[in-house]
């Protein structure tokens, strides 16, 4: 089986009412667990879609990370 490993940037948007519903509804045990906050999307029936880029990307996680990126754009 070929498999072919791809990145995750984590840009999420949601449709208004999507989004009212969701911030509406008690944390998820995957969510609590994992401190990933679109486990509880998935955990209460809210479908997620995927989309391919091209483009590589700067995670920003830490504050160090935070401090990098700053210096990168100053």
């Amino acid at each position: 089986i070929q498999a072919r490993a791809l990145k995750h940037i984590g840009i999420y948007s949601y449709r208004k009412e999507t989004l009212l519903k969701l911030t509406s509804l008690p944390q998820s045990p995957p969510e609590v667990a994992e401190k990933l906050e679109q486990l509880r999307a998935l955990y209460n029936g809210i479908k997620l879609k995927v989309a391919l880029t091209e483009y590589d990307t700067i995670g920003v996680d830490t504050p160090e990370d935070l401090e990098r990126l700053k210096e990168i754009f100053s």
